[in-house]
């Protein structure tokens, strides 16, 4: 995407933890595929990027070696609270581990009422980059948001319906006439449940939609309670849930829903255009974060219970919160990785293909939130992604080895 060209996107454009830490370190160091550099020294191509023997990541401009000057960035959550998600793996992870300061960066999290809100938060400005639902941040687009998709992150569809095991809800047609509890309008709950309906012949005038929060447990028990007849839930959500002995069935995805992307990097328009390469080294902290964390994650969700103590089960330590946040985590990672190859062969992370796009737009529009086709080009930049790519992943992969799983 050139930013200068497009006029689309003109328009748009308006102590537990210390011995885990310190052990991670020695063998973390990030890299490009190129050898270590030497602030100062020659290199060839102008824009690569190299590691110096200290571990920080450095780039090459006018032909030499050059350190990355100090930078600041808000991140946010798409989600009221804090939970073992894209927080602990892209947020958590690379902070306590240094991988943001190998990048010369500073991240302050926020959280977010979900991806609506999340998506006007960053077209504000008031954020500068989230992984917000790609349906919402389409939306958004086609409203004028000051918005631009910097690569993907959830790119296995990680929502479903559920309804209470052995009740008289069989088939989505038998939710005609009923109550669906959503996270909030303001969640990407809110257009799923939309699209789903749309995908199963049904309208939103035919359902009541019910607002029952982000704690999938509060969803649960209305559940239970007939208050609503079924749930839209993220599958880390029900995982959380199911450890804790709820039983759900699950109501199949309709097909147009298969392949369709969720949460996304979204930035802002003004701020990416001058100064992408702060977001590349965003990016390339984070993709760290999240080779670190399916490598190891019950590491990863130690870090994360530190950075994020509300995390915690209630009433539990971080030892005994362990085994509930682990299969969060480890539900959260199965929707944001690939489904094949191993860790250190991972040298894709946050490309978005044409069809993805096409499929996502296409569930967006079965939702109702978009009318009109977004060209990709005019606001899907891959600038950044071979770069935040470029880093040794076996380094990444042999330090979460080291610790105890």
């Amino acid at each position: 995407m050139n930013f200068s060209t497009s006029s689309r996107a003109r328009k748009s454009q308006a102590a537990l933890f210390a011995v885990l830490v310190a052990g991670s370190l020695l063998a973390a160091t990030p890299a490009s595929n190129a050898a270590v550099a030497k602030v100062g020294a020659a290199c060839a191509v102008n824009g690569s990027v190299g590691t110096i023997a200290n571990g920080n990541t450095v780039s090459c401009k006018n032909k030499k070696w050059t350190a990355f000057k100090p930078a600041s960035i808000v991140w946010g959550a798409a989600a009221a609270t804090w939970q073992p998600k894209e927080e602990f793996a892209t947020y958590a992870v690379p902070k306590k581990l240094n991988y943001f300061k190998q990048e010369n960066l500073t991240v302050e999290a926020k959280t977010t009422a979900g991806s609506i809100d999340l998506v006007n938060l960053v077209a504000s400005g008031r954020i500068d980059i989230g992984g917000a639902d790609l349906g919402s941040a389409m939306q958004g687009i086609q409203k004028g948001a000051n918005i631009v998709i910097i690569g993907g992150l959830v790119q296995n569809f990680p929502w479903n319906i559920a309804v209470k095991p052995g009740g008289a809800i069989k088939t989505a047609m038998d939710l005609k006439g009923k109550k669906i509890g959503i996270i909030g309008f303001g969640s990407g709950s809110y257009p799923y449940t939309k699209a789903w309906l749309a995908g199963n012949g049904l309208k939103e005038s035919d359902v009541t939609l019910i607002p029952t929060g982000p704690a999938v447990a509060v969803g649960a028990l209305q559940l239970d309670k007939g208050d609503v007849d079924a749930i839209a839930y993220f599958k880390s959500a029900y995982a959380g849930a199911e450890f804790n002995g709820s039983k759900f069935t699950y109501l199949p995805n309709p097909a147009a829903l298969t392949g369709v992307r969720s949460l996304s990097w979204i930035v802002n328009a003004d701020k990416y255009r001058d100064q992408p390469e702060v977001y590349e080294r965003y990016l390339r902290a984070a993709n760290k974060g999240l080779i670190y964390s399916t490598t190891n994650v019950r590491a990863a969700t130690l870090v994360g219970f530190e950075e994020f103590p509300s995390s915690l089960a209630a009433g539990k330590t971080a030892t005994e919160s362990l085994p509930l946040g682990m299969a969060q985590l480890k539900a959260w990672l199965e929707t944001a990785t690939p489904t094949t190859g191993k860790p250190v062969s991972w040298n894709k992370l946050g490309a978005i293909s044409a069809s993805d796009w096409k499929k996502s737009q296409d569930y967006t529009a079965a939702a109702g939130t978009i009318v009109t086709g977004l060209k990709l080009d005019d606001f899907l930049s891959s600038d950044v992604i071979t770069n935040a790519n470029a880093f040794d992943r076996a380094k990444i992969v042999a330090a979460a080895n080291k610790q105890p799983k």
